[in-house]
């Protein structure tokens, strides 16, 4: 059990250059420290230094422009593949409606059901 201490100013400093050029999270180096919890959150806030930017920030910022051009690109090509199957499926409906409308008339019987039949 780690019991609680007074430190010094350069001690703390010590600590917050250890913990920021560090690839561990805080919980983790303070664990491997001995430093009780949120020391290193509260040593930030009290030398108003900015802490690590999370994981998921640096993999959202490591896409390059080239990447995004292709996932726009890509999704456009998409866009306008639907647009024709859309297109498509429309002039299918339309010809499946006159087809029922001939046959209607030629054999005069209704094709449609009625909405109000049970």
């Amino acid at each position: 059990m780690r019991k609680n201490r007074k430190y010094s100013q350069e001690e703390c400093l010590t600590y917050l250059e250890g913990y920021l050029s560090s690839s561990l999270n805080q919980g983790r180096f303070e664990r491997e420290n001995g430093l009780t919890k949120n020391s290193i959150r509260r040593w930030l806030r009290i030398f108003g230094l900015e802490d690590k930017p999370s994981p998921v920030m640096n993999k959202k910022l490591n896409q390059t422009e080239q990447e995004l051009h292709d996932r726009i690109y890509e999704l456009e090509k998409k866009i306008k593949s639907l647009e024709t199957e859309l297109k498509r499926s429309n002039m299918a409906r339309d010809a499946y409606d006159c087809m029922i409308d001939l046959a209607e008339k030629k054999y005069n019987i209704p094709v449609r059901k009625n909405s109000g039949a049970k």
